[in-house]
């Protein structure tokens, strides 16, 4: 309640700490400097919120630490080539490989499954360093490599959500014909041309040098008309396996491992849930399960309700007109979403792309019943902050 920086008390008989991961600190005392110096240089998807901060509160009542030298670095994170230098990077998804997107290095050459664990990609990228490859651990004097990510039309078209969405940021490039791409890429045209040929002969025989079997997206045989989607991708640091030491039921373990009393922990600030290297999709999942866990452990006290002398009269809700099933169907485009929750009709276009899960899973749910999917994340409660969107009710069509 202050209004200058003196640090005001709120006192409470349970605190949990939810306060992510420790990626974007990079100062000389942050846990990156002492646990895994070398990668303080190397760019990251994590918000400018990840600092341990609540690592260290915990620290400070004795909490143990587990895993802090276990850091996730994700293969693809897109260079903005309008700010290249920039160490925040938005993630390009494993969808953008999954539909067939290739990774190219500055030779013009495949160099890996890229469907292989992000483990996996993510060596073979840090390889074409000579220092990581003899010693397999990177040199923090080092230039982080950069590679090509390129999309084939028919990759584009089956990812084409994600890759609109990235061209609107400038992540991706649309390029037509293999001689404009050797250009933007500053390669020799044949190379590539050789590079592509091999890749769909691959395709052909099943299998390529690196054991990729699925070959979804294959560029056209006509390289000279083929229209490619580009961009420049290099690894970056994703999410820390490290942290707080907690047991099964989200309690705060001290360093001899016994718990720490009213002290609970949830998502990334947590350590040892992981192991070694997280699975893909497993972070949210972890935050779903222990933040159910501990939201059901910690008591909440009803709040107290004080009766005023006077208070203004509610306000009166707006009538809402009727919307069928019919009419919601119709509106099922990027431009124009209405999403069916709880038996009211809301127009979420504008808030797509402010999704924090991302605007796909709102538009997959346009013109339709969202209400099953909405429920296995969040609460009824939260429609209320979209009160301003509301359209109307569903109705059965008669």
């Amino acid at each position: 309640g202050n209004n200058d920086d003196r640090p005001s008390q709120l006192n409470a008989t349970s605190v949990i700490l939810a306060t992510g991961g420790f990626a974007a600190d990079r100062t000389n005392e942050s846990y990156l400097a002492s646990y895994r110096p070398e990668l303080l240089k190397m760019p990251a998807t994590a918000g400018a919120f990840s600092t341990g901060d609540g690592i260290t509160l915990a620290k400070t009542l004795g909490a143990g630490l587990v895993d802090m030298d276990k850091v996730q670095i994700h293969p693809t994170g897109w260079v903005d080539p309008s700010d290249p230098h920039n160490q925040n990077k938005i993630l390009a998804a494993e969808l953008m490989r999954g539909v067939g997107g290739m990774l190219i290095n500055d030779d013009g050459k495949r160099f890996c499954n890229e469907l292989g664990t992000r483990a996996y990609v993510t060596d073979k990228m840090l390889s074409h360093d000579e220092d990581y490859a003899r010693s397999g651990k990177w040199n923090i004097t080092n230039e982080i490599p950069t590679f090509a990510l390129v999309l084939s039309s028919s990759a584009a078209d089956d990812g084409k959500k994600h890759v609109d969405h990235y061209s609107h940021k400038g992540l991706l490039t649309k390029i037509e014909g293999i001689d404009e791409l050797a250009k933007w890429m500053a390669q020799d045209v044949e190379q590539l041309r050789e590079t592509f040929l091999q890749y769909r002969k691959d395709a052909e025989e099943g299998a390529d040098q690196w054991g990729k079997k699925s070959f979804q997206g294959l560029p056209s045989s006509d390289l000279d008309n083929e229209v490619f989607y580009a961009g420049r991708v290099t690894p970056v640091l994703h999410y820390c396996m490290g942290g707080i030491t907690i047991d099964s039921e989200g309690n705060v373990l001290d360093e001899d491992k016994n718990i720490i009393q009213g002290l609970y922990a949830a998502g990334e600030v947590t350590g040892g849930v992981h192991g070694n290297n997280r699975l893909g999709g497993n972070s949210l999942l972890e935050c779903t399960v222990f933040g159910t866990i501990v939201g059901k452990r910690v008591p909440v006290k009803d709040r107290k309700r004080i009766a005023l002398p006077y208070s203004k009269p509610p306000k009166t809700a707006p009538k809402l007109r009727d919307i069928t099933m019919t009419e919601l169907a119709t509106h099922n485009t990027e431009d124009d979403c209405w999403v069916s929750i709880y038996g009211k009709v809301y127009d979420l276009t504008n808030f797509a792309e402010e999704h924090p899960a991302g605007a796909q899973s709102i538009y997959d749910l346009g013109g339709k019943d969202g209400t099953e999917a909405f429920q296995s994340v969040h609460n009824e409660g939260m429609m209320e902050d979209f009160e301003e969107v509301l359209l109307g009710k569903l109705i059965v069509d008669s």
